[in-house]
């Protein structure tokens, strides 16, 4: 699992398509600073967005 920076609080666990093939669906740990500033990719490149709490 990865997080956008160990210094933030994750608000969201953002899921994304693989690679064409692949099975692997990368997921991040997210606060709701770099979730606002589309750090983590456009729309059409996301499974799922939970938010945690």
């Amino acid at each position: 699992m990865n997080i956008c920076s160990e210094a933030h609080t994750p608000v969201y666990k953002i899921t994304y398509k693989g690679a064409k093939g692949s099975k692997y669906k990368p997921e991040w740990l997210v606060c709701e600073n770099c979730h606002e500033k589309k750090y983590f990719g456009a729309f059409d490149v996301v499974l799922n967005i939970e938010k945690l709490y």
